[in-house]
């Protein structure tokens, strides 16, 4: 199957005769159009170099006018005396300058040598400085090391001696307690010994306790054969007076400026346990206390000797 470009492919009718015909009127136009303008400029530029021209002569002919007169000598004179003038000067200058380099030269190797100098200087009071500062540190240092040096000494004794301590602390604590496992049956031993004596004694020291309440000038029988009576009191001072009367000796005991808790014993003149009288408060109406009176068993009755049984009497002195 072919296939036509329509760009190559052309139709007979359009390659007329007429187109010749017209593209060459055209260009015979364009021709003329041409011609027409390189006149044109060819005449501006005649116009413009004979302008030029006349220019030129005028300006030649005036600066001619100008140098030819007796003014513009002495005005040229002086101007190139002015000339020389400022050239001698600028010589001058020139000669100042180079006075002023080499005196510029030779301040700055004077400051040089001074900025070296003074290096130098600086750098010899530094180390100097230096050295001043490394002595007093050592000179205050020194007394501080010594003591730190004497500091870690006594530490180390102290040390040592915390040891020998614990050991020896060590072998008291072992000696101990083999004594102690060595007594501890020794010591059973001795509290049961103890407790017998205990219970012997509680059964020989048995008591028993007669509380009374009794107001100044009262009398009364705390057990058979032992009567209390008040003569004075001294709430202030917790003291009282008084006397106890034992009925089977016959004889009194006087409580002369009593004070409160101080235990009065007596005994019988027959013998036996003690009798204690103790006073606990002295008040503005009474005095209050108790009898500690040994008990006895009684074979008869099996009844115990000391108990309360008496009435109380009232006496005025």
């Amino acid at each position: 199957m072919g296939v036509i470009n329509p760009m190559l492919h052309h139709d007979e009718s359009e390659w007329s005769t007429d187109l010749p015909v017209a593209f060459e009127s055209h260009h015979r136009g364009q021709s003329k159009t041409l011609w027409a303008l390189v006149v044109v400029l060819a005449a501006a530029l005649g116009a413009l170099a004979y302008y030029g021209y006349r220019m030129v002569k005028n300006q030649d002919n005036q600066i001619s006018q100008l140098f030819s007169g007796s003014q513009t000598k002495t005005a040229l004179n002086t101007l190139g005396q002015r000339a020389d003038a400022a050239e001698t000067k600028l010589h001058d200058l020139t000669g100042n300058w180079q006075g002023i380099g080499q005196r510029m030269t030779k301040l700055e190797g004077r400051v040089a040598a001074e900025v070296k100098q003074s290096r130098t200087y600086a750098e010899s009071l530094t180390q100097q400085l230096h050295q001043q500062m490394t002595a007093e540190m050592n000179a205050r240092t020194s007394p501080l090391d010594a003591r730190l040096r004497q500091v870690e000494t006594e530490q180390t004794a102290q040390r040592a001696q915390m040891a020998k301590v614990e050991a020896n602390l060590k072998q008291d604590i072992s000696a101990v307690r083999e004594e102690n496992g060595r007594d501890l049956s020794g010591v059973r031993q001795q509290e049961e010994t103890n407790a017998r004596d205990v219970s012997a004694l509680s059964q020989k020291l048995d008591r028993e306790r007669i509380d009374f309440e009794m107001a100044k000038g009262q009398t009364k029988e705390l057990v058979p054969g032992v009567s209390l009576r008040i003569r004075g009191m001294d709430p202030a001072y917790q003291r009282y007076r008084g006397a106890l009367w034992l009925l089977q000796d016959h004889r009194t005991v006087w409580l002369r400026d009593q004070s409160v808790h101080e235990p009065v014993r007596f005994f019988h003149k027959d013998g036996g346990e003690p009798y204690e009288l103790v006073v606990t408060d002295v008040t503005k109406k009474a005095v209050v206390g108790y009898l500690l009176a040994p008990v006895k068993p009684d074979a008869a009755t099996g009844a115990l000797v000391g108990q309360r049984t008496g009435a109380d009497t009232s006496a005025h002195e």
